[in-house]
């Protein structure tokens, strides 16, 4: 046990007092003379033990009133096992919300300013020799260090609202980590915020007990906002002129309903299409805006709707890239496959090269949309795993199966790619009897699904394995339901395999109306679309094709007012730039490599603050596990008495006050009502 004002502890020498007055204050009898003797009819005799016995209950109640008003006054506690260690030096924790819901505005201005005043309310409470710490959302390097009081309200001035947020989990073990690097110290910590409910908040926070944490709450309004949350297209693949489906987002965080929010689309800074749409309370809508007419390369997008007063989540910025052709290489062994070269030159989209496997160049596979094996009899080690390199990194690989395979070098190769094999060439009939039309090879292929659809026919086929632990997306079925030609996933590409040979004694796969547009597509779902958008402070780097970088060469990042050189990497097909936090506006940004634009990617404001719902006392005392005198109200200025009352154990200040009035009164009780013990005695005479 403490005390929080042990000097009042001095003042326990009132006991004396009552003491005093009971040890002096002796009855002196007094001689009354009676005349005549029958005026005394009774006489009551009381024994000085009865006597005594009132007198000692009344000196022990004032005794126990005068000991535990001095303890209330001393504050006593119950040491808990978070306590303070008693050192000399205290070392202090302290978080400042700094996300865009703290730029709300209350009576006492935005919340951020009310942040800052409490800051300094708090390290004014301390002593001259603590030191601090000064955590933000963005975890910058102030906070890294600790600081005196005059170098933490420096660092104060600096912060403003940003664009990033933090889970609760991780800023307490942000602070936690810090502090515990500290010796010989007291530790403690303090979160000042809105304290806005976070949907992957867990139902506990894990928390180190050895460390006492602090919330202040700030008080903050729920005010209605309508978010643009994200878009995609129907068709990942944009060619010139073509109508695009864009399917986007709207979330109302709102408990009433809006109607006919409008909603614009900008492309370039051109408005494309314009709409409405009406969500219900808390809840959010999927809908789709059309439009067409689009030329060039890389386009920027804005999706934005008009919302106050929160508008910050009013535009989502997003990109896409208009596709002038598709690079295809179709290796061969002798000559190429006819029908392969004549389909895809009958449009100057497809840019097609046929090469012989023994003059290919590995290097040039990382350019290439779609590689197609036309009719190699075997498939070489080394090609083997170069393709496997390809696919992985995100392209597409197309195999046909020529009859005269080695079965065995392409069981080696399909092994390799976790695909199912070749095993053995079956010389029956077999009809195409189902399309998996929900596969997007077949998407739009036709306006109406005939009922007697013609579909192709084998006279042999290669009889497929059945494993279970692939991939497969069967796209042709046969008559007994074999595997005729099937889709596979390996890493971020996609395997296509027919299982029916091109030749024309084997099949009129070649010939069939089907072939033309299984080629085409296949190429075109071959074109990685790169991410539409990314998340400030939930993204450092962005993936973007790979370019020859020259060593001694650099790429630039060009938006928004900087100019940054990220690093690189190279993966092969695809590539890396990271900008870690140099980027922290919402907006376009270009790639430049030797002054010419390679890549252009769009960062948003993350959605997380869209939100403005807040946990309320109850909520934060069970979710942060801490007693209820842990959290300072917002309304209260902090004093060094509040800080000390908020870092101890248990108070028993109150009990102590409540007993100091159960004495008081059981006193007045006992000189009220309590009846002396009597025995009476008549005397006639």
């Amino acid at each position: 046990m403490g005390f929080l004002f042990p000097e009042f502890l001095f003042c326990l020498v009132l006991v004396a007092i009552p003491v005093i007055i009971h040890l002096f204050n002796f009855k002196r009898f007094k001689k009354v003379y009676f005349t005549n003797i029958n005026f005394l009819t009774a006489v009551q005799l009381q024994t000085a033990t009865a006597k005594n016995l009132k007198e000692c209950l009344v000196l022990l109640c004032r005794i126990l009133a005068i000991v535990f008003f001095v303890l209330a006054f001393a504050q006593p506690f119950i040491k808990n096992n978070q306590q303070q260690q008693g050192f000399q030096k205290n070392v202090v924790s302290i978080y400042l919300d700094n996300s865009f819901s703290m730029a709300a505005v209350n009576k006492n201005g935005t919340l951020l300013d009310e942040g800052k005043r409490k800051v300094k309310d708090l390290v004014n409470a301390y002593g001259l020799n603590d030191r601090f710490q000064l955590l933000t959302n963005n975890f910058g390097a102030a906070s890294q260090r600790l600081l005196a009081k005059d170098e933490l309200l420096d660092e104060l001035d600096n912060v403003t609202v940003e664009p990033l947020s933090s889970s609760y989990q991780q800023i307490i073990n942000k602070q936690a980590d810090f502090l515990n690097a500290q010796q010989q110290v007291n530790r403690t910590a303090y979160l000042i915020s809105d304290f806005q409910k976070q949907p992957n908040f867990k139902q506990v926070l894990q928390k180190d007990t050895a460390i006492s944490f602090t919330l202040v709450p700030l008080l903050s309004n729920n005010l209605p906002n309508i978010s643009v949350d994200s878009v995609y297209f129907l068709n990942p693949f944009h060619q010139a002129q073509q109508s695009e489906s864009l399917v986007y987002k709207l979330s109302n965080h709102f408990d009433k309903d809006v109607e006919n929010i409008s909603l614009s689309l900008k492309i370039n800074g051109v408005q494309k299409a314009i709409g409405n749409s009406s969500i219900k309370a808390n809840s959010y809508v999927l809908d789709t805006l059309l439009f067409s007419g689009l030329t060039g390369n890389w386009q920027k997008a804005t999706l934005s709707i008009k919302d106050y007063p929160i508008t910050f989540d009013d535009e989502l910025n997003f990109v896409f890239k208009i596709q002038d052709h598709s690079n295809i290489t179709a290796i061969y062994d002798g000559k190429p496959v006819k029908s392969i070269g004549v389909a895809y030159r009958t449009d100057p989209f497809f840019k097609l090269s046929e090469i012989d496997q023994a003059q290919l160049n590995y290097s040039s596979l990382a350019s290439q949309q779609l590689v197609v094996l036309e009719n190699l009899t075997q498939v070489p080690a080394g090609l083997a795993q170069q393709l496997k390199i390809y696919v992985k990194n995100g392209g597409n690989l197309s195999v046909f199966i020529p009859l005269k395979a080695d079965l065995l070098s392409y069981k080696a190769f399909l092994q390799g790619l976790e695909t199912d094999i070749p095993l053995s060439l079956e010389t029956t009939e077999n009809k195409v009897a189902k399309l998996n039309l929900a596969h997007p090879l077949f998407k739009d292929l036709f306006d109406q699904y005939p009922k007697n659809i013609d579909l192709p026919i084998a006279k042999q086929f290669f009889k497929a394995s059945n494993f279970t632990k692939t991939t497969r997306q069967l796209l042709f079925s046969g008559t007994a339901s074999n595997n005729l030609l099937s889709a596979y996933q390996l890493g971020k590409g996609k395997i296509y395999i027919s299982f029916l040979p091109l030749e024309n004694e084997a099949s009129n796969f070649s010939q069939h109306a089907l072939f033309l547009p299984i080629l085409f597509k296949s190429a075109l779902v071959g074109f990685n679309s790169p991410a539409l958008f990314y998340t400030l402070g939930d993204v450092k780097n962005v993936s973007m094709p790979s370019i020859p970088l020259a060593e001694n060469q650099n790429i630039k990042i060009v938006g928004n007012g900087v100019d940054v050189i990220p690093s690189y990497q190279n993966n092969g097909l695809n590539s890396s730039i990271y900008f870690a936090d140099q980027l922290k506006k919402p907006g376009f940004y270009d790639v430049f490599y030797r002054d010419s634009i390679v890549n252009i990617f769009a960062l948003n404001q993350s959605r997380a603050e869209s939100d403005l719902s807040f946990y309320s006392q109850t909520e934060l005392e069970s979710k942060f596990q801490i007693p209820a005198k842990s959290i300072i109200s917002s309304k209260e200025k902090i004093t060094d008495q509040q800080i000390k009352e908020v870092n101890l154990g248990t108070s028993l200040w109150k009990l102590c006050l409540i007993l100091t009035l159960i004495f008081l009164a059981a006193e007045i009780l006992l000189i009220r009502f309590y009846k002396k013990p009597v025995l009476n005695q008549k005397e006639k005479i």
